[in-house]
């Protein structure tokens, strides 16, 4: 499975240090897009926990095709 997480804005290198397995591309729209393969529902929460502590809102998290 891949899941796209949707935040506001644009991210520092810090934080897509923090994502070393998802993909960072700057949307269009004048957010950021971090996709990547996800195994499961543990590793959701898990990813979701690192944007929370790193204080970044999703704002929208979408599984994408296979």
């Amino acid at each position: 499975m891949r899941y796209e997480f949707l935040v506001a804005g644009s991210v520092s290198e810090t934080v897509e240090a923090a994502f070393p397995e998802l993909t960072v591309t700057k949307s269009p729209a004048g957010g950021t897009s971090l996709y990547g393969p996800v195994d499961d529902d543990a590793r959701i929460r898990e990813l979701l926990e690192r944007f929370d502590d790193l204080g970044i809102p999703v704002v929208e998290m979408r599984r994408l095709p296979d």
